[in-house]
């Protein structure tokens, strides 16, 4: 009775984190309606869980319901993709303001993480990772409100990332050498060169998101 207690409780979160690994790695400039038999089937559970799973999805804005239809997958527009940049600007701005006057051991962990980025070959580790690299300097600012905001924008940084490394074989060569000049004007403790690295880097990730796909 136990073990199935436990099943019948893990089968709407395993139907959500399936559904959300779909959505993360689908292409933005896909849409897919989704079939709760087929997600059922895929996922290992059953329609019901499938179903409290959509609900939670479309709480959180990765679907949408259509009546007589079901549910789907809007594709990422310009807007979605300008909003998360204009935020990461605002938030990864001030964090360098306060890290790099004395950046202590972040330089380090930071080029720890580029080094990971350097030996992934799938893109959604690379793109972990790399959320990671950002996620690490905001927490180093010691703002808990920034860094749980910054955390609330993961999910879509995750899908846009990931659409850029599919499209863009020269992507993973730009992050590396943007997220190095972040890293050395870091540990510089050169506040403006560091500020210049981070612009950079986040207006040419919106140029890359923006480019049409192939």
């Amino acid at each position: 009775m136990t073990t199935s207690k436990t099943s019948a409780a893990s089968a709407p979160e395993l139907a959500y984190e399936w559904l959300k690994n779909t959505i993360l790695t689908l292409p933005r400039d896909e849409e897919m309606f989704l079939s709760e038999a087929q997600v059922a089937a895929a996922s290992g559970t059953s329609r019901t869980p499938v179903r409290e799973a959509l609900l939670r999805l479309e709480a959180e804005g990765f679907v949408r319901r259509v009546p007589h239809k079901g549910a789907y997958i809007p594709a990422l527009t310009d807007k979605d993709v300008e909003d998360v940049m204009q935020a990461r600007r605002v938030v990864e701005e001030w964090s360098i303001t306060q890290v790099a006057p004395n950046p202590g051991q972040v330089p380090a962990r930071l080029r720890e993480l580029v080094a990971q980025q350097e030996a992934d070959t799938d893109p959604v580790e690379f793109i972990a990772h790399d959320l990671e690299f950002h996620t690490t300097l905001i927490r180093a600012a010691g703002n808990s409100l920034m860094h749980e905001f910054y955390r609330s924008l993961r999910d879509r940084q995750m899908r846009m990332g990931v659409r850029i490394m599919l499209s863009d074989e020269q992507r993973k060569k730009q992050v590396l050498a943007e997220h190095s000049a972040i890293v050395d004007a870091l540990a510089a403790a050169d506040t403006a060169a560091a500020i210049a690295a981070v612009h950079e880097h986040l207006d040419s990730t919106l140029c890359s998101l923006k480019q049409p796909r192939l």
